[in-house]
């Protein structure tokens, strides 16, 4: 597992070369020095609170067999799973749910809704699959690092499937795409469980997947990966395929897609696979400018999560549905509704400066799990490992707990966690990192 505050130096200096490589082009606006600042500020406390944490010298354990006993996290997580794929399929009997344009219609619909303090027409059968769905993730992100061999049929019931029928209920992308990164991601945790077990040479080879498990792996990916193409094709129908898409991006987005380069990429790929190129690369680089424009511009009022936490928003809607359209009329007169402001754009505007401790805080607990995984004294921390990764590689989006209904996923995590044991907690002795006392010597002693 790679540091927290280096990877995410990684990742934006990787949004920033992503955005001055690619023909990316701002119409009216320009980016600041000040937004650019506390870009920096906001960075620098997640760092600092990481260093603090992940670095901090508590010894190294010898690594020992460890067996985790998550029997009753198995029985939670599936109950959710059951509890998820009855509400949704109860949701969804009534709804065209394969018809791609009417989906992105129904969300166009209830963005406008939101600006106009509308009520929510989401009914209690998706509101409880809202909030039950996230545990499949967990379910699955447990089963690829601890399971010796992948349960599919238990996959295929328990985790996929309760993301897709969220993913069609919500008429969305993100439940899938979150899904499939955080099952990619639980591959690395695997391979350190499993090296840390007895003869780790013997059971390096039970760290990789197989070859047929490889072939599902594929095939997920894309299916997966077909879905958001022809879910932009359909976008990009509306208006006239992507030229039309472009031009759009253009006229009311404000961002072209032109230069030398991007002439070139309608020469060798098409305008419609240039504009795949090119939207598929904005999701990545769009957090970076609409941070720097909220930094630069936004005097509103601080919205205490409802801008940054689905489920916050959700509620306040339905306390006061004036409050959160003037809320998010503020960003819309700042041209930043509806785009993604990335976890710092999004900490600013609920919470403007008093975000730099949230960063803070995060990062320390990014560090503490990269601690207590380095230890290798409990296993059950590999469990946090993918969505702390995750929740820094979409920070160019939104904060852990505001992306993909985050709140409810760790919640979900947390529980899963806490409820399961080790059978056999490692006994393992402790080398500190204090140089040796000069009355006795002693440099090692037992946990």
């Amino acid at each position: 597992m790679t540091h927290p505050a280096l990877l995410m130096l990684k990742v934006w200096v990787a949004a920033i070369l992503m955005y001055a490589v690619l023909p990316f082009h701002l119409v009216v606006r320009e980016l600041t020095l000040q937004g650019h600042v506390v870009l920096f500020l906001f960075l620098s406390a997640f760092c600092i609170g990481s260093l603090r944490i992940g670095l901090a010298q508590l010894g190294r354990g010898a690594l020992m067999p460890q067996s985790i006993d998550f029997s009753r996290a198995e029985i939670v997580l599936s109950m959710a799973g059951f509890i998820t794929i009855t509400a949704f399929l109860l949701d969804l009997r009534e709804k065209s749910v394969f018809d791609l344009a009417l989906a992105y219609q129904l969300r166009s619909d209830q963005a406008g809704a939101l600006l106009e303090g509308g009520d929510s027409s989401s009914g209690l059968a998706f509101q409880v699959g809202f909030l039950t769905y996230p545990a499949a993730y967990v379910y699955g992100v447990r089963a690829v690092i601890f399971e010796r061999r992948l349960p599919w049929w238990r996959l295929a019931v328990f985790c996929f499937l309760p993301v897709l029928l969220a993913t069609l209920a919500m008429g969305g992308r993100f439940p899938l795409l979150y899904g499939l990164v955080i099952l990619f991601l639980s591959v690395g945790a695997r391979r350190i469980y499993r090296n840390r077990q007895d003869q780790p040479k013997a059971n390096a080879r039970k760290a990789s997947l197989g070859f047929v498990n490889v072939l599902g792996v594929i095939a997920i990916v894309l299916g997966v990966m077909y879905y958001f193409v022809a879910v932009f094709f359909i976008r990009a129908a509306l208006v006239g395929g992507g030229a039309g898409m472009l031009e759009w991006a253009e006229d009311i987005w404000g961002i072209s897609f032109r230069g030398p380069v991007a002439d070139a990429m309608f020469l060798v790929i098409g305008q419609e696979w240039t504009y795949i190129v090119f939207v598929f690369n904005w999701y990545a680089v769009q957090g970076l400018l609409m941070a720097n424009f909220l930094f630069t511009d936004y005097q509103g009022s601080m919205q205490f999560g409802v801008y940054g936490v689905d489920l916050v928003s959700a509620l306040a809607r339905r306390l006061d549905g004036e409050m959160v359209a003037r809320y998010f009329g503020e960003l819309l007169q700042l041209g930043t509704y509806g785009f993604f402001p990335s976890a710092w754009g999004s900490l600013y505007v609920d919470l403007w400066f008093s975000g730099l401790i949230v960063s803070a805080v995060w990062g320390a607990l990014a560090g503490l799990v990269y601690r207590k995984i380095q230890c290798g004294l409990d296993s059950r921390w590999l469990l946090f490992a993918p969505f702390v990764t995750m929740g820094i590689v979409f920070s160019l989006i939104n904060t852990p707990i505001g992306f993909a209904n985050g709140l409810m996923t760790h919640f979900w995590l947390v529980v899963a966690f806490l409820i399961s044991r080790q059978r056999n907690p490692a006994r393992a002795t402790v080398i500190t990192a204090l140089p040796p006392r000069p009355d006795n010597g002693i440099q090692t002693g037992k946990l």
